[in-house]
């Protein structure tokens, strides 16, 4: 199930994969907890809720331990419906009829990280685990940040590493996906009133690429009822990325943030992503909020085809590796506990409440495989308790 919410969650098929490096050198994170609840709901009967905690504390001068631990709780129609599978990989069907034991998914993710200050500099290093009764995941991630030019600049460098274990309900085999990816950035402060970071990144994937669930649907000309292939994806992609962004203070208490993000790869799929938020603080500070807009536009895989009348070599049904674009419209806030007199669990000039609400629209060229609509529609929605030790 992860192959399918991971890239529905995701918010576009494209997201670059991996974890966030560093952009302040010389700083351990803040002594605190995060406790998060978010949920994701869309058109498609895709919903899902995941609460996260997570944990930071600086155990010297110069370390800093964390710990994160996450459950998803997943429901997807599709994930009810069983296929039987025809063709040269009919072999491989597990089940006579019904869907997945347990299509109301259940995930865990946890881990744990340390960074460390060398001279002016951060090392991190961190390692993640999730499982689900299909999916397991095992990631490193590294980063390190470094200042320069009497701190003005600052070099970012991370890896991160995945080892994957696809064993779906549906079938007998057992197959492996790995990732690796390696990112570059560059953050410039630019005067007092702006700071610019540029990013890149390249991802290697192998393995098994595709979705066990999906299959793809051909009518031959002797017959009436449709047989049902496996979909079948190439075993390996690259992926690169290179955008910008800048952050700027227009006024007193408001700031802008633009962006933008170029996309390509092995698949010879190409996207364009554009971004901005603008947020404004009231209150001295205590109070902050914000409205975003992200578009996004991609181009067709080279092997996708939205309709195949006989099987094919590769063959996908999954329209987000089709033409298609998106929008997704934010609103955000962020409040002290200072202002929250009337609450005396929140009343701590440590605490702070956030709030984020989007709404996210997405069209496909090809119609989505099983509901059969082009267009998706989606809210999501994360709350944020934050305390400071």
């Amino acid at each position: 199930m992860r192959l399918i919410w991971k890239s529905i969650f995701g918010l576009g098929l494209l997201a670059i994969g991996g974890y966030p490096i560093a952009v302040i050198s010389g700083q351990l994170p803040d002594d605190e907890m995060q406790l998060n609840l978010n949920t994701y709901l869309d058109s498609y009967g895709v919903n899902i809720v995941y609460p996260s905690l997570s944990i930071s504390k600086r155990m010297s001068e110069s370390t800093s331990f964390s710990g994160r631990y996450l459950v998803d709780i997943i429901s997807a129609a599709s994930m009810q419906t069983f296929f039987e599978v025809d063709g040269i990989t009919s072999a491989t069907t597990r089940r006579e009829g019904g869907g997945d034991d347990t299509p109301d998914e259940l995930r865990q993710e946890t881990g744990i990280g340390v960074t460390h200050l060398i001279g002016d500099g951060t090392v991190s290093l961190n390692t993640i685990y999730s499982a689900e009764h299909d999916y397991s995941s095992k990631t490193l991630a590294a980063s390190t940040s470094y200042p320069i030019a009497m701190q003005n600049t600052t070099l970012q460098m991370g890896l991160v590493k995945s080892w994957d274990d696809v064993h779906p309900q549906t079938r007998f085999w057992n197959r492996d996906k790995n990732v690796v990816t390696y990112s570059t950035g560059l953050t410039q402060v630019i005067g007092r009133k702006a700071i610019a970071q540029l990013d890149f990144s390249y991802t290697d994937m192998s393995g098994f690429l595709s979705d066990p669930y999906q299959v793809v649907s051909i009518v031959f000309p002797e017959n009436v009822d449709a047989r049902f292939f496996e979909t079948i994806y190439p075993d390996s992609r690259v992926r690169r990325a290179a955008g910008g962004r800048v952050n700027l203070k227009t006024t007193e208490n408001t700031t802008l943030q633009l962006g933008y993000r170029y996309y390509w790869d092995s698949w010879e799929i190409i996207s364009n992503t554009f971004h901005g938020l603008i947020q404004k603080n009231y209150m001295d500070d205590q109070m902050t909020l914000g409205l975003g807009l992200r578009s996004y536009s991609q181009g067709r895989a080279f092997f996708f085809q939205p309709v195949y009348r006989e099987p094919q070599e590769l063959m996908a049904v999954d329209s987000k590796l089709d033409e298609g674009d998106s929008r997704e419209y934010k609103v955000q806030a962020r409040v002290s506990g200072t202002l929250l007199q009337r609450f005396p669990f929140f009343d701590d000039e440590r605490t702070d409440l956030s709030v984020k609400v989007s709404y996210y629209h997405r069209h496909t060229t090809t119609a989505d495989w099983y509901t059969g609509q082009n267009d998706l529609y989606a809210w999501v929605t994360s709350f944020g308790y934050r305390y400071r030790f």
